[in-house]
């Protein structure tokens, strides 16, 4: 399947999944009261944490290893898929078991039945993560977009069903359990008799020598998710549900930006190791190609995001309007990290996203702890963006000591000069800022458009054709 198919049926996905999931957004801030929609982001937010620590890095470590043929492929997926059913079943029993103690540990109020429900939700799709990422490994987008999205249509319309019939958080619980389960079942039921065919030809895979891989990884993960998370933790400890609440539908709009760079991403990280590997030389312009089309998705964001928040949310969940470009420009930093860190994963068994991460984790969470009970909302703002300025530099030029890749960075400046332009246009607010930002983009557009002319007529040139009526 060709590289531009993938990132279509990719593309389908996240647009069904991330539309889906925003269409609740209206349905769940009416049909719950505000403070039920903070208890139910608090419970997204424990569902984070534990699925950083239940992965394991296991879905890295399947696109970091160099496979000598697709057998070998099966065989790794196998063992993790093995680890990853033991792990989180050893998670499940021990939530079960222990609910009412977890329960005493946490902030806010937190339902036993609940957190029960997410721990059976956490153990179907942390397991499936491992299909759908072999998935990915192999280049079978069409099988990740139909599970994906049966997954996603399936959960949406039970939650909306029970929510209109009353069940309020626990309906949207269980709606979650229910579904991840099944669509587990029906991925293992797929993938079982490849599964089979490896058994007796390879022996188990995953070695000691990958536990550091995994457990550098699983604390990058840990301490990317103190920029990434932390501060819903913190906003319920001081400020309760209710602020949350507010925070947590505005960081959701600021996430949308981020969902819209996901087709490509997918992509792009399936296949960058191979990319530099293979052809390095062309590895900083494909690198740089995937950056500017998530900063040109971003500046659009930026205009349309404030726009739909306004017109689909009750008034009582409005805030600054400055939260919303700021944390879009959160989103913007962290694709800078994502696109630029890639001799921090391939060297040394990926130790310097750990550092990097731990000391962008400890500064974040400092900040929170001292901003976030002067500033409230707006400290987490300051924060974020400044750590992830700091983390941004890092990962730039740690990277590129440990292997320099020529990178173009001059290609990126008409994206950074138009988010700039827009950031103080959202500042500012003049009366004509509609114009003002649609005169941006179509600049952007166009300038981009010339810099890439060549991709630009390869996707014209593969754009399906009417035929003609005789």
């Amino acid at each position: 399947m060709s590289g531009l198919k993938q990132v279509a049926y990719y593309g389908v996905a996240m647009l069904v999944l991330k539309g889906l999931g925003f269409l609740m957004l209206p349905i769940a801030t009416r049909l719950l009261t505000q403070q039920e929609y903070g208890s139910l982001n608090f419970l997204v937010t424990i569902s984070a944490v534990c699925s950083l620590l239940l992965s394991l890095g296991l879905p890295e470590l399947l696109f970091r290893q160099h496979y000598q043929d697709d057998n070998q492929k099966i065989a790794f997926f196998r063992d993790c898929l093995v680890v990853s059913i033991g792990v989180c079943f050893a998670f499940l029993i021990v939530v079960l078991l222990f609910t009412q103690s977890i329960t005493n540990l946490l902030p806010g109020d937190v339902d036993l039945t609940n957190l029960r429900l997410l721990a059976v939700n956490l153990f179907a799709s942390s397991v499936l993560a491992i299909p759908y990422s072999y998935y990915r490994l192999v280049g079978n987008a069409k099988h990740y977009c139909y599970l994906a999205v049966v997954h996603g249509v399936f959960q949406t319309g039970l939650s909306i069903g029970l929510l209109f019939m009353g069940f309020g958080v626990t309906g949207v619980m269980l709606s979650g359990a229910i579904s991840a389960s099944l669509v587990l079942i029906a991925a293992l039921w797929l993938l079982i008799p490849l599964i089979k065919m490896t058994l007796t030809q390879f022996k188990w895979q995953i070695e000691s020598r990958h536990l550091l891989f995994l457990t550098s990884i699983l604390i990058s993960s840990l301490c990317l998710y103190a920029s990434n998370g932390a501060e819903n933790w913190f906003i319920v400890a001081l400020e309760g549900e209710r602020a949350l609440a507010v925070y947590f539908v505005a960081a959701q709009f600021a996430l949308m930006t981020s969902f819209t760079f996901e087709p490509i991403r997918m992509w792009w990280f399936a296949k960058r190791f191979d990319v530099l590997a293979n052809e390095p030389n062309e590895y900083g312009y494909m690198a740089l190609r995937s950056l500017n089309l998530g900063l040109i998705l971003c500046a659009l964001m930026m205009v349309v995001v404030p726009v739909i928040f306004k017109v689909t949310l009750p008034a009582s969940y409005y805030g600054n309007d400055m939260w919303l470009t700021g944390l879009i420009l959160v989103v913007v930093l962290r694709h800078h990290s994502d696109i630029f860190n890639i001799a921090c994963y391939k060297c040394r068994n990926g130790i310097w996203v750990t550092y990097i991460n731990a000391i962008s984790a400890v500064l974040v969470v400092s900040m929170f702890s001292w901003l976030i009970p002067i500033y409230k909302v707006d400290g987490v703002v300051s924060s974020l963006l400044l750590v992830q300025v700091v983390r941004c530099f890092a990962f730039i030029l740690v990277s590129q000591r440990l292997e320099y890749v020529d990178y173009r960075f001059q290609s990126l400046f008409i994206v950074w000069l138009s988010l700039g332009a827009l950031t103080c246009l959202s500042y500012i607010q003049p009366t004509f800022i509609y114009a003002y930002q649609a005169v941006i983009i179509v600049v952007l557009l166009v300038i981009v458009a010339k810099q890439y002319s060549a991709e630009v007529t390869q996707c014209i040139k593969h754009l399906p054709k009417r035929g003609a009526y005789v």
